[in-house]
């Protein structure tokens, strides 16, 4: 059960009569029902309070549940002297002068409060206003928010407040604490619900408060009631706060999860190795001895030859038919066509550029195209070709293109990576996994959020034998889908 439920169920176990014992010693609640009828009789005799019209017997349908025997049904008008508050606006509020307190800092205040947060008014408009008391309870009566009418809190400090308006004042003679916490139980919430008026802004009218009916417990009772119900929140508190670490620790863990797969497959440890596998050695001369066939044939440039890759450039031990390789090796990389923005148009080829990604691959907004030309050929997109940002806030970005619908282009500032051989699932995944990632990041804080395209061609990839690509993608591939699900389950 989880803190908020849990919080529900001690305030509704509280005002059944079940979270502490009955003591036969207390005085029941019908001798304090009836003191405290005598004394609202006194102070209107001495004028000091109202006389009201009786309010109506409760009858057994109005009984929600059964209560311990010492206990009495009464309606909140009969123990107690509700009044509504007047006005008070922001400009009545001064730098120094009679405290008050607003209806909006009540929305502050869990169950009492011994201070005001220093709000003062002047003794004109105090003049005014309704007096709060020790002990008297300030109940927030309009509100846009129904979770917010009928918030309240007992006031304990030792000297005299005012209050405005959007408040009732409830006076009473009764454990202050005990009717905070029932005015937050279900038994008063269903009631409130009920007589709550309005839709854009809500309210509870002081009269209809009058009607709700409660289960009030001998006064010493009431005591045991809040002091239990204090510690038990108390516990509610704690059970909070680990609540919110394990939800900082489940989205962390959803976050970081794909992250940790991904990085799993770099490094040879998601699947078992097959001797049976032709090594990635053997592979790597396979795609060597392409590209140079290719270049004899002028399909594509001859390029300067990239470093060789060094102890230090290794980050970490990889199995022994793998091989490190660079990704300009095995692919041809190239920038996009320096294309005039101010001659797009809205008929041609698709032109992608940085503005065109997302987390989720291509935006269909604001697409722009340019009329087709000869030059354009070599930066024509293909099914698999992969394309990542150099620039901009979406540095870094990165699409393995599935299909191609439309013919593309890319922009300049927009890399494509174009692999033969080599499954170009396997390296898209190498990309988005820290090993690459952590080397757009440096790079990026390097040159102000860029990346090079020698960047891009000298990333390391730990390069596996082409079946285990295959084994890898599918294992990732299930993994991935289990993350998604799990994401949904957890948050």
């Amino acid at each position: 059960m989880k803190a908020a439920d849990l919080r529900k169920a001690i305030l509704q176990y509280a005002v059944e009569g079940k979270l502490v014992q009955q003591d036969n010693q207390d005085e029941p609640a019908s001798i304090l029902y009836e003191k405290i009828i005598a004394e609202k009789e006194n102070l209107i005799k001495q004028g000091k309070i109202k006389k009201e019209k009786p309010l109506p017997p409760i009858t057994n349908d109005d009984i929600p549940y059964n209560i311990p025997e010492n206990w009495k049904w009464v309606r909140l008008g009969e123990v107690c002297e509700i009044k509504r508050g007047n006005g008070l606006t922001k400009n009545d509020f001064t730098d120094s002068g009679i405290p008050c307190i607003h209806y909006g800092q009540i929305h502050k205040y869990y169950k009492y409060s011994t201070h005001t947060t220093l709000s003062y008014t002047s003794e004109q408009v105090a003049y005014k206003l309704k007096t709060v008391d020790y002990t008297d309870i300030i109940m927030v009566i309009t509100s846009e928010n129904i979770n917010d009418v009928c918030k309240s809190i007992a006031w304990l400090g030792n000297y005299q407040i005012v209050t405005g308006g959007h408040t009732a004042i409830i006076k009473h003679w009764i454990n202050p604490l005990y009717l905070i916490y029932l005015f937050n139980s279900n038994c008063f919430q269903l009631q409130k619900n009920k007589i709550a008026k309005g839709m854009k802004v809500i309210e509870v009218s002081s009269e209809k408060l009058k009607h709700i009916i409660f289960p009030l417990p001998p006064l010493k009772e009431q005591e045991r009631i809040v002091k239990k119900i204090d510690e038990l929140m108390g516990l509610c508190d704690k059970l909070e706060q680990e609540e919110e670490k394990l939800l900082a620790l489940d989205k962390n863990f959803m976050e970081n999860l794909p992250k940790s797969i991904l990085q799993y497959a770099v490094e040879g440890k998601l699947v078992n190795q097959d001797i049976y596998d032709e090594p990635a050695s053997i592979l790597y001369k396979k795609i060597i001895a392409e590209k140079e066939n290719l270049i004899k044939q002028g399909k594509i440039k001859k390029e300067k030859p990239l470093p060789s890759i060094t102890d230090d450039d290794i980050p970490y031990n990889i199995p022994e038919n793998w091989k490190w390789v660079r990704l300009g090796e095995v692919a041809t990389i190239n920038g996009g066509y320096a294309f005039k923005s101010g001659l797009f148009k809205n008929h041609g080829i698709r032109v992608i550029r940085i503005s065109d990604f997302n987390e989720n691959g291509l935006i269909n907004k604001n697409i722009v195209r340019y009329e087709y030309f000869d030059k354009l050929n070599e930066y024509m997109l293909n099914k698999y070709n992969i394309i990542i940002c150099m620039t901009g806030g979406t540095v870094g970005k990165s699409l393995l293109i599935a299909d191609v619908t439309e013919p593309m282009v890319t922009n300049q500032r927009v890399a494509t990576i174009k692999i033969r051989t080599i499954n170009e699932q396997y390296i898209h995944y190498v990309i988005l996994s820290n090993l690459i990632q952590n080397i757009i990041q440096k790079a990026k804080l390097s040159t102000n959020d860029n990346i090079s395209l020698d960047t891009i061609k000298c990333f390391p990839i730990p390069l596996p034998p082409l079946k285990e690509q295959e084994r890898i993608i599918k294992k990732v591939d299930e993994l991935l889908t289990y993350c998604n699900k799990l994401k949904d389950y957890i948050l």
